[in-house]
């Protein structure tokens, strides 16, 4: 009878042991790859975000950008040109009724 308690409590230390060191781990690598992969699925979103701000930035750095920006977003004009606003058209007019208390 102790010989099999024995037997059972190396088995069941042996099991403990293979689960530990064996499923365990081999669950935290799978994890790991996993968030590995979302990761590098994040760097490569991130570089090609940073690939389109260099461009942008080329963009921004050329003359004709600097004047169409200018123009565009504070209504700036060169030295021999005149700027005119032109402001929409008034909307529809409401006529108000004639009773209290819109009567004039």
């Amino acid at each position: 009878m102790l010989r099999r308690l024995g037997v059972l409590g190396l088995a069941v230390l042996v099991f403990v042991a293979v689960l530990g060191l064996g499923v365990v781990p081999f669950r935290d690598w799978l994890d790991q790859r996993e968030t590995l992969g979302d990761l590098r699925g994040q760097v490569s979103d991130i570089e090609h975000q940073n690939r389109a701000y260099e461009l942008r930035v080329d963009a921004l750095n050329t003359d004709e950008e600097i004047e169409r920006r200018a123009r565009a977003e504070y209504n700036l004009v060169r030295f021999d040109e005149e700027a005119y606003a032109v402001l929409p058209p008034p909307g529809d007019v409401m006529e108000a009724p004639g009773i209290w208390p819109f009567r004039g």
